[in-house]
């Protein structure tokens, strides 16, 4: 496993992966919905399926003594690690954001530094791993397509995760007092400075951890499944 994920990194990895990754730094934007710079990863993530497909790298990996499952679960390993290294970045960018000054209190247009933001983002990229995964696998080579069937779903949460923050940000600053907004104002869409904000954002990071290990496992489970009925020949 060791050696073809060395050869996940050292064959597959696009340029392009680490100009998306660089978009980390889009959370400095005031006022901008922050998890688009995740789905810039899936997009990276996607150019590397390409890049191997256009390279051979099926007919290389069958040529090795591995099984399809061993490859397929280098792929997925290949996967994670990217996601949880652009995770680690957005956990940086929110310590930052501690700094005075570093960046505006609030984000008016999605959700605010903290581990909410954090806990979506992982919930996205369950989201992507459980549609893009195995979509591939089950040919092994329509890259694009299956692209595009995550796109949607990840987009779907964007929409739904940012729109309720902007929607919650939108009536606090109307100056309207509803109790499930300001709810979410003072413990979900915020940098967590109360015990109760820290623990209510310290659940929804739990959650949203536990929901992307179970799909991802999932989506392992099911392109392993696929791919052994695929030839590559």
């Amino acid at each position: 496993m060791k050696a073809l994920l060395s050869k996940e990194f050292k064959l597959c990895v696009h340029p392009a992966l680490f100009i998306y990754l660089a978009l980390i730094l889009m959370l400095l934007i005031p006022n901008y919905p922050y998890l688009v710079s995740c789905f810039f990863v899936c997009n990276g993530i996607f150019f590397c399926f390409q890049q191997a497909r256009e390279n051979g790298d099926a007919m290389y990996t069958a040529m090795l003594p591995v099984s399809k499952a061993q490859a397929v679960k280098a792929r997925v390993w290949f996967v994670v690690i990217i996601e949880m290294i652009d995770v680690v970045l957005m956990a940086g960018m929110c310590a930052f954001s501690l700094i005075p000054g570093a960046m505006p209190p609030t984000n008016g247009g999605g959700t605010d530094h903290g581990l909410s933001l954090l806990a979506f983002a992982l919930v996205l990229y369950a989201i992507f791993n459980l549609i893009y995964l195995p979509s591939f696998y089950k040919t092994g080579y329509k890259a694009g397509t299956a692209f595009l069937k995550s796109a949607v779903g990840v987009w779907i949460w964007i929409i739904l995760s940012d729109g309720l923050m902007i929607a919650t940000n939108a009536i606090m600053e109307s100056g309207l007092d509803i109790a499930f907004f300001r709810y979410i104002h003072e413990n979900i869409d915020c940098m967590p400075k109360t015990a109760e904000a820290w623990t209510v954002q310290g659940i929804l990071f739990g959650a949203g951890l536990l929901l992307y290990v179970v799909c991802t496992l999932l989506a392992a489970k099911i392109s392993v499944k696929r791919y052994e009925k695929v030839s590559v020949a």
